[in-house]
């Protein structure tokens, strides 16, 4: 067997036991095979999963990359990347962390499950069913690393654990038939998904609350930085090179925060100006007292998504070699946890085509939430950012899934730096009906290098929730989305990071090619290039386009 036979085995390989260790990460991409089941938080859990980094690590490093082909070569970037990343997190155990997150953890699972799980198959009812009888086992390990945090002072901050708290008891103010996983499905299928919730789900989450609340709340931290906890400053390091691919200096990305965002408020002073006002506060303040800038009903802002995400398809052809074989579905955040979401976010669709590529947006206090915001927030998450990127990469079946599904495990920075990088291509696109639109593209451009100096300066620099909160607001968001934007870059130390940094590397690139090819540069075949690699580590993206 071949040097690339053996890394095309060893990577199926890997794939096949991620898919064993980590069950929905199946669910999400539609291999169902492990719908029965959960991911297992306990100490063995741990363990096989650091021996199966471990084992790849040195798997890839016996391995000759120079004779593999540049695409396998970015297949053992991406793989190599998983590996550290996992390791990373299990050597400064970000898990007691995250088990109180309420946009990742424990309590958050079961709404994740009813969003992916089908149910419209006896077959699939069964898989279901299995995986919530899991719940117990998997609650009590989660209880576990819960005490695990308090004996080792490493400690949600106590607003994330609040938050966490607040959805569980949401869940269980339901009736059984009402849980997230059983409104989906239809007669006795549906008695019967609710009747495992109230035999088996209901009764772990009522377990995992007390333990929340009688042992863990009391030990959670006022402050809200990772640096403040032992073992911190590295903890963020890990969470930084994990989230971005780059090892990057919390000084420095505060100081290109400050940068950036100082840019984009002067543009943001001009186009106010151009709208007939002395600043964008007073603008925007304009807008809103006339009523246009406030949806009346969540179908009214659905509405507004559904006409950008189709006019945005219409266009695209123009600027895109390549499109996904079927446009984004727009879906509303459920209820029960539209509390806690960011204002929009976006699930890939599933490679046998069952479920579509779905754009969510939040109608969560619609007095508060900017409709001049929401034409850049649909052109990331939906066209041409995320559903191109993360559809066409999917839709490249020469390819081994753990390129075409697992590679956003290593390479966040790419993905959310291409969709804030089409934020500003839909302006380039004329996407923007009006300059209210193009103003809410400048606030949310503004939100992601306010992120930069929020997130290095709640994590790194000893800042208050309400300086960041601030921050956000001096941006042009609303009071609403900086809350709820700030709660999660506490919770997700580094993850906020991504955006900036990927757009400015993809910015870079196009800089490069236009460049060098001159009057030969083509943007459609540039935006193919860049999609045809699919999400990569930014320092291979470097590589692939002389930028380094």
């Amino acid at each position: 067997m071949g040097s690339e036979q053996r890394f095309d085995q060893l990577v199926d390989d890997a794939w096949e036991g991620m898919l064993e260790r980590e069950p929905l990460v199946g669910t999400f991409v539609g291999d169902e095979r492990y719908d029965d089941r959960l991911a297992d938080p306990s100490e063995a859990g741990r363990a096989a999963e650091e021996a199966a980094m471990r084992r790849g690590l040195e798997q890839l490093a016996a391995l000759d990359r120079s004779e593999l082909d540049q695409g396998r070569q970015l297949t053992a970037d991406i793989y190599e990347t998983i590996c550290r990343r996992s390791l990373a997190r299990l050597d400064h155990r970000i898990d007691l962390l995250e088990v109180a997150n309420h946009m990742n953890g424990a309590v958050a699972l079961l709404g994740q499950i009813a969003t992916l799980q089908r149910t419209d198959t006896p077959e699939r009812v069964e898989r279901l069913d299995a995986r919530l009888r899991a719940f117990p086992t998997f609650l009590d390990a989660s209880k576990d690393l819960l005490r695990e945090g308090v004996s080792k002072g490493i400690t949600a901050p106590r607003v994330i654990a609040e938050r966490s708290l607040g959805q569980l008891d949401r869940l269980l103010e339901l009736a059984p038939e009402e849980s997230p996983v059983a409104v989906g499905a239809q007669g006795d299928a549906r008695a019967a998904i609710a009747r495992t919730v109230s035999e088996a789900v209901q009764p772990a989450l009522t377990s995992f609350r007390e333990v929340l609340v009688q042992d863990y709340l009391p030990a959670t931290t006022e402050t809200i930085g990772i640096s403040a906890l032992p073992g911190g400053e590295g903890m963020y390091a890990a969470e930084v090179l994990g989230w971005t691919s780059l090892p990057l200096d919390p000084q420095d990305v505060h100081a290109l925060g400050v940068e950036r965002l100082t840019a984009i408020n002067e543009e943001r002073m001009k186009l106010a100006a151009e709208l007939g006002y002395p600043d964008p506060a007073a603008a925007i303040a304009a807008h809103r007292a006339s009523g246009a800038n406030t949806a009346t009903t969540p179908e009214q802002l659905v509405a507004l998504a559904e006409d950008q995400v189709q006019r945005s398809w219409d266009l695209a052809p123009t600027y895109f070699g390549r499109l996904p074989s079927a446009n984004c579905e727009v879906r509303r955040v459920e209820e029960f946890r539209e509390a806690d979401e960011p204002m929009a976010f976006y699930y890939p669709p599933t490679d046998d085509g069952s479920r579509a590529g779905i754009y969510y947006i939040n109608c969560y206090d619609l007095a508060d939430r900017a409709l001049h915001h929401v034409a850049s927030v649909t052109y990331h998450e939906a066209n041409p950012g995320h559903h191109f990127q993360l559809a066409l990469q999917q839709e490249m079946p020469e390819r081994p899934p753990l390129r075409r599904f697992g590679a956003t495990l290593a390479a966040a920075a790419f993905a959310e730096g291409w969709g804030l990088y089409a934020e500003r291509l839909a302006d380039e696109m004329g996407l923007y009906l009006d300059g209210w639109e193009r103003l809410g593209m400048l606030e949310n451009q503004g939100l992601r290098a306010a992120r930069l100096v929020t997130d290095s300066g709640i994590h790194a620099l000893g800042w208050t929730r309400e300086a960041a909160v601030a921050t956000l607001e001096d941006s042009g968001q609303t009071h609403t989305d900086s809350v709820i934007e700030v709660d999660r870059y506490i919770g997700m130390p580094g993850q906020a990071l991504c955006y900036m940094t990927g757009m400015i590397e993809i910015q870079r690139a196009r800089e490069a090619e236009a460049a060098r090819l001159g009057a030969d540069f083509s943007l459609k075949t540039f935006h193919d290039r860049v999609l045809e690699l699919g999400e990569v580590p930014l320092p291979s993206f470097r590589r692939i386009f002389g930028t380094s």
